[in-house]
């Protein structure tokens, strides 16, 4: 494993003890009795697979449960903001498997140190808690302020300092150590993986209302021109006769030139825009409007040439799923926003 790089970790809240195999610099001559020798061990047992080693330093089943119910709290917290569906959703899930997916969370943390590898498809629940708490995909900057309690000797505390891409800054993660037999020193639990987590929860919020606005001001412009060109529709069939050739190269020339074109300029740019996880379903109906509706403008513009009914009749049923869309859009967004 590279310690200086981003790494994926095979095991969501047991991250907080695992990455500690950066500890790759605390490979200095310190004594047995003390927090730094409890560190530098988390490393070696990781760097030499030694699972039964890793337990004697890291309490897994504290780690585990502690952060487990730290990352329960803060989605079930009544003011995190995050889509209902989405929330209940994954508040039923952790409760719900809370005893299973912390014996899996166990399992793959041993056979990834045991390993060194992490099977993703066998641990589809670990993964899903990994991107729910933001730990997929974090930089590991720095472990420092090592320091033994004043008020009690027989605790200390040390900052895992992580970069994590959502936030776009470094955060520290605390972690406690504790005394145990023979003066030894264990990891025992993740101080603020609560604060962590709700941290993570703001900042995706964040993203999710700009990309709302952002998603809203281009189907604001693209709606408007749409309009435009609905107005030379009606002036242009009120002014002749869709049976009659001028009419229909008229009309021919609307849908191929703005109809069309809108459609298009429109999923350019929705396309180009950043799309958080949680707005992914709204994102992808967009898209899906976008290319119906130029489907439907070019079977369209098809049965102006040659007047097949197969191909008005496709046109209609996508300008019928258009509409359809559009509404399911407009409900799903405003269950955003709120």
């Amino acid at each position: 494993m590279n310690k200086r790089t981003r790494i994926i970790i095979g095991a969501a809240l047991a991250v907080v003890a695992l990455v500690l195999v950066i500890g790759g610099y605390y490979f200095f001559h310190v004594g047995t009795d003390t927090p730094d020798y409890a560190i530098k061990k988390v490393a070696q047992s990781v760097e030499n697979h030694d699972v039964k080693e890793f337990h004697r330093v890291v309490n897994i089943d504290s780690v585990l449960d502690s952060g487990y119910d730290a990352f329960v709290e803060s989605i079930a917290a009544p003011d995190t903001k995050m889509l209902p569906e989405v929330k209940e959703t994954i508040k039923n899930f952790t409760q719900t498997l809370r005893a299973p997916m912390l014996i899996s969370l166990k399992s793959s943390l041993d056979s990834y140190i045991e390993t060194g590898e992490f099977n993703r498809e066998n641990n589809v629940g670990v993964v899903e808690l990994l991107e729910q708490t933001g730990l997929n995909d974090v930089e590991i900057r720095n472990v420092k302020n090592i320091e033994i309690s004043d008020a009690d000797r027989n605790e200390a505390f040390a900052d895992l300092i992580i970069y994590q891409p959502e936030l776009d800054r470094e955060f520290p993660i605390q972690i406690l150590l504790k005394r145990v037999n023979d003066n030894q020193w264990q990891v025992t639990r993740v101080q603020n993986f609560q604060e962590y987590v709700t941290q993570i929860i703001k900042a995706r919020r964040t993203q999710l209302e700009v990309y709302l606005k952002e998603a809203a001001e281009i189907n604001t412009k693209y709606d408007t021109t749409l309009r435009e060109s609905e107005q030379k529709y009606d002036t242009i069939l009120s002014l002749g006769n869709i049976g009659q050739d001028k009419t229909r190269a008229e009309l021919k020339s609307l849908i191929d030139d703005h109809f069309k074109p809108n459609w298009q300029q429109r999923k350019q740019e929705l396309f180009s825009l950043h799309v958080p996880k949680d707005a992914e379903t709204l994102h992808n109906l967009y898209l899906k409007i976008c290319d119906t509706a130029i489907s439907a403008s070019e079977d369209y513009s098809q049965w102006l040439d040659d007047k097949n009914s197969l191909k008005i009749k496709s046109a209609e049923d996508k300008i019928h799923q258009i509409k359809s869309m559009m509404d399911e859009a407009s409900a799903l967004a405003g269950r955003m926003i709120n």
